[in-house]
């Protein structure tokens, strides 16, 4: 039996989900023993080891976007900086600046070393 929700009741349920997941976020990054620079890599996102899914969360980055990070950095190799994203079609000026600061470039494995 398929039950259908009016629309306003589901609006409602995904604004409930989406504030229960940040009200999480914010207790974890100040929970008792959390220091700052942990809080902080919780909300960065290593490029090189993230899949489409969770790029596509950043802000100005859709499904399509991140589908094209994913398979640049595996036809590539891993992203050294944020500047290396431009390789990227579709990254420019303005998607560096608006993502670069929720990002985080560890040593990237097969990375030439300066």
């Amino acid at each position: 039996m398929n039950v259908r929700l009016p629309h306003r009741v589901v609006r409602r349920a995904a604004i409930a989900l989406v504030l229960g997941s940040l009200v999480a976020a914010v207790c974890l990054s100040r929970a008792p023993g959390a220091s700052s620079t942990a809080s902080a890599a919780l909300r960065l996102i290593d490029v090189n080891l993230a899949g489409a899914e969770e790029l596509a969360l950043l802000p100005g980055v859709g499904p399509s976007l991140a589908r094209s990070i994913v398979e640049d950095r595996g036809a590539r190799g891993p992203f050294r900086d944020l500047r290396d994203l431009d390789r990227v079609k579709g990254v420019g000026p303005g998607i560096l600046a608006r993502i670069g600061p929720h990002l985080r470039f560890p040593d990237a494995p097969g990375a030439a070393r300066a």
